[in-house]
């Protein structure tokens, strides 16, 4: 590995040596982070691709803001990072925020540049945003929106399709914490949804 990252070898012993912790810590300090994201998650995404050549399935990619425990920026404050997921465990995409009221400006700038063709993009009610919407079809991409209180009048236009006359698609029972959880999944197709793309409901009762 050393070899392959343009370390030289010792001309006499043929060994490499290995840097000391505080000079990769020296470097990574001078590196622009977002620049250094940027090259890894290009690489994941070359990586991910490589491996579903062939493939049909769709990509599942999750958006979501974390604080970065124990890290400390300036004056003190936490690192936040909003990140893009695949389903396999791979981040492909990271940007660092202010805090997590900053997280919804950050959605389109995190997602430009990746190959979203094919791709699902989940992410919270936060993100559920007209803008990002149009943004995601516009570039290929599929959603599934979360709809909570913060959007009274798209939630209320779902709260009024015939739910009753709409079957269980899927129930499912578990149990965890001392408690039995029971979900009832139901969908609907519609064309007149207030959202851009929209053409089906899922309403998840737990």
């Amino acid at each position: 590995m050393l070899l392959a990252l343009g370390f030289p070898a010792d001309p006499f012993t043929g060994a490499v040596t290995v840097p000391h912790p505080t000079t990769v810590m020296r470097l990574l300090g001078r590196l622009d982070g977002d620049a250094f994201d940027t090259a890894v998650s290009e690489f994941l995404q070359t990586r991910t691709q490589n491996c579903q050549v062939g493939t049909t399935r769709w990509r599942a990619v999750a958006v979501d803001g974390k604080q970065l425990r124990g890290s400390r920026a300036g004056g003190g404050k936490a690192v936040w990072l909003l990140a893009a997921m695949d389903h396999t465990g791979t981040v492909i995409a990271q940007r660092q925020i202010d805090s997590k009221r900053n997280e919804t400006p950050a959605f389109i700038p995190l997602l430009d540049g990746l190959a979203l063709k094919d791709t699902v993009v989940t992410a919270d009610a936060a993100h559920t945003q007209h803008a990002n919407g149009r943004w995601l079809r516009d570039h290929g991409a599929h959603y599934i929106a979360v709809v909570k209180g913060n959007h009274p009048g798209l939630l209320e236009q779902l709260r009024k399709l015939p739910w009753a006359d709409i079957p269980v698609d899927h129930k499912d029972r578990t149990t965890g914490r001392g408690r039995l959880e029971v979900r009832h999944l139901k969908t609907v197709a519609f064309r007149h949804l207030d959202y851009p793309g929209a053409r089906q409901a899922l309403r998840v009762m737990r």
